[in-house]
C-alpha cells in the first residue's frame, strides 16, 4: 500500500553553539544538535511541543576548524503521520556558506507529561502528592489503560507495588477500601420515615460509594447494599 506523506518546506535557520573538542579552534555538531534542528521544526509544524528524534540513516556528526558561527537549515521535511517516521534535507552553514549537507532519515516521538512514583509505593497505600514526580514519556507509550494526570492518581489506593518512575495502570489501583470482607457493619434501610438497621458481615472489600455483598449476622441473609464509610452500609429502598 502507498504511504501518503504530509510534505512540509521549512525555510528558518536553526543556530547551534557547537561543542570545543580538542583544541579551542576545533567546532563539533553531534547528533544531539542535528536532532533538536530537526525535533525544533516537526514541533512547528503543531504535533507537538516536546520531540524526541531518533535517526536512522544520514551524516549526523560535523567537525569544522577555525569557523566562527555555524547554523543549521531543515528542509524539504516530510513526515509520515502515521509511522512516525520523517526524511529531511539538512544544511550546514559555517560564515554564512554551506559546507555540508545530508538527508536524514528517522522516526519522532511526541513526548507527553505523566505523573509516576517519585518512590516506590508499597501496596495497600493511598497516592498522595508528594508521591508522585512529572517525566515527560513519548506518547506512544501512554495506552489507554494508563493514568498520567496527578488529579486522577491522588486518593487512589495502591492495588499492588507501584515502582518509582514507572507508568501506573488502571488495574493497579483502585478506590479506597474502607470496608475489608469479614469485618462486620450496621446495615442501614430507610423508607418513608423508617430505619432499620443491623449487624452484618462485609463478604467482600469495598470502598465508599462501591455496591458489595454482606450477610445477616443473625439469619445469614446475603444482600447487597452502598458502602456509606468504614461502619455503615445503606440498602437501597426498591
Amino acid at each position: 500500500m502507498i504511504k501518503l506523506f504530509k510534505f512540509i518546506i521549512i525555510l528558518g535557520f536553526f543556530l547551534i553553539i557547537g561543542r570545543l573538542a580538542v583544541a579551542d579552534d576545533v567546532l563539533v555538531l553531534d547528533e544531539n544538535d542535528m536532532a533538536k534542528a530537526v525535533a525544533d521544526e516537526i514541533a512547528n509544524q503543531g504535533l507537538g511541543d516536546d520531540i524526541e528524534v531518533e535517526f536512522f540513516g544520514g551524516k549526523t556528526k560535523f567537525t569544522f576548524k577555525d569557523v566562527g558561527l555555524v547554523k543549521i537549515m531543515i528542509n524539504s521535511l516530510k513526515l509520515d503521520e502515521e509511522q512516525s517516521r520523517f526524511v529531511a534535507n539538512a544544511e550546514i552553514f559555517a560564515e554564512g556558506e554551506m559546507v555540508e549537507s545530508t538527508r536524514l532519515s528517522g522516526k519522532y516521538y511526541v513526548k507527553v507529561a505523566a505523573f509516576v512514583p517519585v518512590r516506590t509505593i508499597e501496596k495497600g497505600a493511598i497516592i498522595t502528592d508528594e508521591m508522585l514526580k512529572e517525566i515527560s514519556v513519548r506518547g506512544n507509550r501512554v495506552k489507554d489503560n494508563i493514568i498520567i494526570e496527578k488529579d486522577k492518581l491522588i486518593g487512589l489506593q495502591a492495588k499492588k507495588m507501584l515502582k518509582e518512575g514507572k507508568l501506573v495502570a488502571e488495574r493497579e489501583v483502585g478506590q479506597t477500601i474502607v470496608v475489608r470482607k469479614g469485618d462486620v457493619v450496621t446495615a442501614v434501610y430507610k423508607s418513608k420515615g423508617l430505619q432499620i438497621t443491623s449487624k452484618s458481615e462485609a463478604l467482600e472489600d469495598g470502598a465508599k460509594g462501591q455496591r458489595i455483598e454482606l450477610a445477616n449476622t443473625k439469619s445469614g441473609k446475603k444482600f447487597s447494599a452502598k458502602v456509606i464509610d468504614a461502619t455503615t452500609v445503606e440498602i437501597d429502598n426498591e
